[in-house]
């Protein structure tokens, strides 16, 4: 039996979360002053895991036990060896369609944290750095993509739900980035996008 006692009691101060939310990832956005100029750092995924080659963030899996802000400072620290960010805090997150979430946090990483970076090989193939100018005054190739549901073997009929039940279906701006030999695109371009765009607003 659930108490309106007990409800009250476990709302009282709850931070809220995500419904549907399976596996939480998080990612520092890494800002760095170069020549007066402020440059995004990135890192291109070693050949040997999962979506290699990609252009990415610094991150990985939240940790039982971990916070947020724990997970990109380790994470940062076992990826490129930089251990000396200035985090200025939390920023939004994204809720993927296939139910993991990933946070994001910004920080500041100093360009002699850069020259001093020891790559971990297994799973980074290099770093780089591009002005955030350059995503302000380069529009993306975008493609959008469609977001449906396989309803195959839903169960319509023992359920008295008509087959003929419209599902929605959602659409997902794909933003493509070329920088030199780089092709920056996907989930981190979404974030970087959203980052500047709040931070023009604000």
């Amino acid at each position: 039996m659930m108490e309106l006692e007990t409800i009250r009691t476990k709302m009282e101060g709850r931070k809220p979360g995500v419904i549907g939310d399976k596996k939480e990832f998080a990612v520092l956005i890494p800002l760095v002053e170069k020549d007066g100029e402020l440059h995004f750092l990135f890192e291109k995924r070693a050949e040997g895991i999962r979506q290699p080659g990609d252009v990415c963030f610094p991150g990985g899996k939240i940790e039982p036990g971990e916070n947020i802000i724990e997970c990109v400072l380790r994470e940062t620290a076992e990826e490129i060896g930089i251990t000396d960010v200035e985090v200025l805090g939390q920023f939004d997150s994204i809720l993927e369609v296939n139910r993991i979430t990933m946070h994001t946090v910004v920080g500041i990483v100093s360009e002699s944290s850069i020259e001093n970076a020891v790559i971990n090989t297994a799973e980074v193939a290099e770093i780089f750095t591009v002005p955030v100018r350059f995503f302000i005054e380069n529009e993306p190739v975008v493609y959008t993509g469609k977001i449906v549901q396989d309803t195959t073997d839903f169960p319509y009929e023992e359920n008295g739900i008509r087959s003929d039940y419209k599902w929605r279906v959602g659409k997902q701006d794909i933003y493509i980035y070329h920088y030199g030999d780089k092709v920056i695109w996907g989930l981190t371009a979404r974030v970087f996008r959203w980052f500047i765009e709040k931070m023009k607003e604000e």
